[in-house]
């Protein structure tokens, strides 16, 4: 990409998948995988390595994603919280401060419910929660709403792989009535669907009818593309994955030699982790989702270049990213949740800003889906939200508060290379829906070096050396000779919780 003309407020183009491998990248390595479009953008600008997600589930992750706060702050705990309403969203002050911003695809901010929910005066109105899937299923809703948590506008897809909701479910029975039905897999397996039909391809039409609107009237635009693949039960379009059936691939040691129980007294009594998953049904899985993420990037591509034709370019920011990661049966384990390994916590974030001076920059510093708001308003120009219970100046004097946001701006790095400066991770889960404990919690701090992991309420600790044990094979929290780099790390897993509190409400007085 170009520098944009002088004094121009940067468009933002956002890539976000759901569920995807911070390794499943062409631009990382992978021997078999093919992702010529993310590749591009990684190519124009920078791929963070070791980039963490802010929690393993969609909803906790994606609320960060539009917020900027932990989950403590943003109050959106665990999936099937709706993210509260009167909260500052990236999109709502980008909107304030005049870009035109829109989503195409999955945003996941509220509730679903499930396919099985049958009306009850109980459940949120259409009004109240227009993801909820029973309102489009029964047909009270047709048409997601404008002005939503600081979209003015969005084409939805609400779901994933084996069914979906929202705006494009409309389309497609209004346009191509019986072709759902395609979408019947279960099972890791190929779709009976028609590829220009699939929601991947309808998500990137809708992104760029948007661009091509933004080419005519060049209002600066922040544009949220938002696919729900590769999520699980790992189910392609048929060309895709006829171009993987028959590539030759191996699961990683982790997967096929996994250790029991993942080496965790957590996950034993959770009854995770417990033997090595079939091997057939693993190699299924990775199959379709080599599939599914070719065929997003397919659909990348098809965007960039509409971006390109529209000569939007030169003065956009691009992003990939992921909400979280998959396990794919590494340590035993499957999808997301409250597992200690890096497969489903660590993400994949590739970045191109226009005038950078570090094309191709491989970033292999700990950061994490807490700067990615703070760093947007950063390359946009626009303050961080300021706290709605601020005193007048002498009181804000008198107690100040240096940001509103915990994450850190990476405009330094994308711009000039300069290495980050917190250099850590913390990653948070809360589950509440278990028969073992009445609230499973989750913290972890992940730095350059080590990986602390504590467990509530069985008041584990697990501690990772991840320069020499990249496959977390060896927990050392027990070794006398690692018991300064525990309690070192408790420390600073300490501080991050503390530093990460919601300061909200605010003192403004004495008594």
């Amino acid at each position: 990409m170009k520098k944009g003309p002088a004094g121009d407020r940067p468009n933002f183009l956002i890539f976000c998948v759901d569920q995807q491998k911070a390794a499943h990248l062409g631009c990382a390595g992978h021997p078999v995988l093919q992702t010529p479009n993310i590749d591009r953008i990684a190519a124009g600008g920078t791929r963070f390595e070791s980039c963490y997600t802010s929690s393993p589930a969609c909803m906790p992750a994606r609320a960060t994603m539009v917020t900027g706060l932990t989950n403590r702050a943003n109050r959106v705990r665990t999936n099937g919280v709706s993210l509260p309403e009167d909260i500052p969203t990236l999109p709502g002050l980008l909107a304030s401060a005049g870009y035109r911003t829109h989503a195409a695809g999955k945003l996941h901010l509220k509730t679903w419910g499930s396919l099985g929910d049958t009306a009850d005066p109980d459940v949120e109105t259409p009004e109240e929660n227009p993801e909820r899937l029973i309102h489009w299923v029964n047909g009270t809703i047709t048409r997601s709403p404008d002005h939503y948590y600081g979209f003015q506008t969005q084409d939805s897809a609400i779901g994933h792989v084996h069914y979906v909701q929202g705006d494009y479910k409309v389309w497609l029975d209004q346009h191509h009535p019986g072709a759902y039905e395609g979408y019947n897999n279960d099972n890791p397996g190929p779709l009976s669907l028609d590829p220009e039909l699939h929601y991947n391809h309808w998500i990137a039409d809708r992104s760029i009818d948007f661009l091509r609107k933004r080419a005519a009237d060049r209002s600066p635009f922040f544009l949220w593309c938002s696919f729900p693949d590769p999520h699980c039960p790992f189910a392609a379009v048929q060309p895709w994955f006829d171009f993987y059936r028959d590539k030759v691939f191996d699961l990683t040691h982790a997967a096929v030699e996994p250790i029991v129980g993942g080496g965790s007294e957590t996950m034993r009594r959770m009854g995770s982790g417990a033997r090595a998953l079939d091997r057939a049904y693993l190699h299924a899985c990775e199959l379709q989702t080599y599939a599914m993420i070719s065929h997003v990037d397919e659909q990348i591509g098809r965007v960039l270049d509409a971006l390109e034709q529209a000569g939007l370019d030169d003065n956009t920011v691009v992003v990939f990213i992921a909400d979280h990661g998959e396990q794919l049966g590494e340590h035993g384990f499957m999808h997301k949740g409250y597992f200690p390994s890096d497969s489903h916590a660590r993400i994949p974030f590739v970045c191109t800003v226009p005038g950078t001076a570090t094309p191709g920059h491989v970033v292999t510093d700990v950061v994490s889906l807490l700067d990615f708001v703070p760093t947007v308003l950063d390359l946009a120009g626009i303050a961080q939200p300021e706290d709605p219970n601020a005193a007048p100046s002498f009181f804000a004097r008198s107690a100040p508060v240096p940001a509103s946001l915990p994450g850190e701006s990476l405009k330094a790095t994308l711009l000039k290379g300069v290495p980050p400066r917190r250099q850590n991770a913390l990653v948070e889960f809360d589950d509440e829906n278990v028969e073992v404990f009445d609230l499973l919690q989750m913290r972890m701090l992940i730095t350059n070096e080590f990986k602390l992991v504590y467990y509530s309420p069985t008041d584990e600790l697990m501690l990772f050396d991840r320069r020499n044990d990249p496959e977390e094979r060896n927990n050392l929290v027990f070794d006398p000779d690692f018991a300064g780099v525990r309690e070192g790390l408790l420390v600073k897993l300490i501080h991050e919780l503390s530093r990460t509190e919601s300061r909200l409400p605010r003192r403004i007085e004495g008594a």
